[in-house]
This record gives structure tokens, sequence and C-alpha cells, in this order.
């Protein structure tokens, strides 16, 4: 039977709020400096006050969330934060905790680490983890709770969250550099209708780019589809094909050393915002609205 609330310690939530995030005793007991004795004994004495097994012990010595693990899990991150944020109201010129954010995948390599420098940098006693996903991920681990805010475009998330608008999303094609259009300035989608096209097949931004052909009454000729961006753009540099993006990185070169030519597309506006996305009619935590505030300075840049 289960004992109950009074029988439960933050230190407890802490250790299995870490190792859930980690899938590691061990590797949580490292970075917490304590025994994975303790770390182990301490979700033991958790799982009994509440009477549930949150944590599944694998073979491979990592662990896994139990469908129970994973309500208690978003459960207890809510506990933690309102915890840090009471500690912080005590410093009004302090954030100290832990903030779990999201990005967007394909924002990722262009944005997260300047956000994440961003982040540590203004708040040094703050403890910034962004995680890479998919819009299907983003909306999941909001109405969860797993995080508090997410920076991503603005994808159809429903009535349950809320989008702030920082910028509109670029849009370009992406062809080789031998390409008979290559030594243009821009193209328009009913030429590009005829190439062959290298789409980047992610859930909702899959929907996204097609509609662009969709609005205009255009069929593109779907060559290949793939998850990565520098996939996309390695098998266009090679003179596979073409792809549409919104992402521009510093250059034009590829992973594997080829290139790359952008052109603008004059018949399509991108009707993509990027921003950020959080839980409709709540109030962010001080940590959350640090986030926005960063990223509303890194993007009006």
């Amino acid at each position: 039977m289960p004992k109950g609330a009074g029988d439960i310690t933050l230190a407890q939530l802490r250790y299995f709020v870490r190792t859930a995030e980690l899938g590691s005793m061990t590797e949580a007991a490292g970075e917490l400096f304590i025994a994975q004795s303790a770390i182990s004994t301490a979700i033991a004495h958790l799982e009994e006050a509440v009477g549930y097994t949150l944590l599944v012990r694998l073979r491979s010595k990592g662990v896994a969330l139990t469908e129970q693990g994973k309500n208690f899990y978003a459960a207890s991150q809510h506990v933690l934060n309102s915890v840090d944020e009471a500690i912080d109201s005590l410093h009004p010129g302090r954030l100290g905790g832990s903030l779990i954010a999201g990005c967007f995948t394909t924002l990722a390599p262009s944005w997260l680490p300047e956000v994440y420098d961003s982040l540590t940098t203004v708040h040094p006693d703050l403890d910034v983890r962004i995680r890479e996903m998919t819009a299907e991920q983003i909306e999941y681990s909001l109405l969860r709770r797993e995080l508090e805010v997410a920076l991503t475009y603005d994808f159809d998330y429903g009535r349950e969250i809320s989008f702030e608008q920082l910028c509109e999303a670029p849009i370009y094609a992406a062809v080789p550099e031998h390409s008979h259009l290559a030594g243009r300035k821009s193209v328009i989608l009913q030429e590009l209708a005829k190439e062959p096209l290298i789409l980047l097949d992610m859930g909702k931004s899959t929907n996204y780019f097609l509609s662009l052909f969709r609005h205009a009454q255009l069929q593109p000729r779907i060559h290949q589809r793939f998850e990565s961006v520098e996939v996309l753009r390695s098998m266009v540099a090679r003179g596979h094909g073409y792809t549409i993006l919104n992402q521009r990185p510093a250059h034009d070169l590829t992973n594997d050393g080829g290139r790359i030519v952008r052109l603008e597309i004059e018949d399509a506006t991108s009707q993509l915002e990027i921003g950020v996305a959080h839980r409709a009619g709540e109030q962010l935590s001080r940590k959350g609205q640090a986030f926005i505030d960063e990223c509303r300075t890194i993007f009006a840049d």
C-alpha cells in the first residue's frame, strides 16, 4: 500500500527525475556526485511511498519509465519547478534550478547553440537543457508537462498550446551548383514542379512544403524523402534533385564537401512563423519567460 506524500522527499524526486532523463542510475549518480546505491535506495523508497513501480531496470543496466512513471515524472517536474520558483522569488536577480525546453529539430542546428549560450551567460545558475524534437514530440511533451516552452514553427498545435511569434521563416529552393537553374537569382514553383524534389519528410513539415504546391495548383515530382536536412542538402549537391527549406546555414557547403545554390521562390510566401510554444492559459515561470526573452532578443537581431 502507498504510504503517502508525507513520506516523499525532494531529494527522492530530484534523483528520480534526473535518472529518468538520463536513462541511467549510474549517469545520474555521477552527475549528482553521490553513490549509485543512494540513487537506487531513494527511488526504491519513492516507489514504495507511491505504491507503483516507476522505473524498469533493463538488462543493459539502464532504466525506462513505466506508464505510471511517465505520469509521475511530468508531475514531479512541476513540483520541482515550483520549489525552484519559490527559492528564486527570494532572490529577484537570480534564476536557479533547471529549465527543460524544446527546439524543433530543423531549427536546432542554427539556433539551439545560440539560445543555450545566451541563457547560460545571462543566468549562470540556471541548469539549461534543450531537447531537439519533432512537432509531434513538442506537442506531446508540452501537454504532459515534460517541458515548459519550445522554440518551433507555428504548426497547428491546437487550442491547448499558445504560440508567440518571433519572426517569419524565410523560404528558398536549393539546387545543385551545376543545375541549369543555378545561375539565376530566383525561380517560380512551376519550374520547380518539373524537377525531381528531395522532400524533407517530417510530419507537419512535410505537409507545409507540399502545401506550397497545392496552393499553386501544382503537383511536385517527389523523387526522395529524408528526415535529415543535411542528408537533403548533400543529395541536392550531388545532383539528385532540388529541395525547399526554411533555415539558412552560414554557408552553402554540405557535410560531404558538396555545394548547393540557394534561389528565391518568386511566387511562394513562407506563411510560416518561428516562435515559442507553451501551454495556453498558464502563467509562465520566470525560467520559461527568460527562455522566451532570450529567443526574442536573438531573433530581433
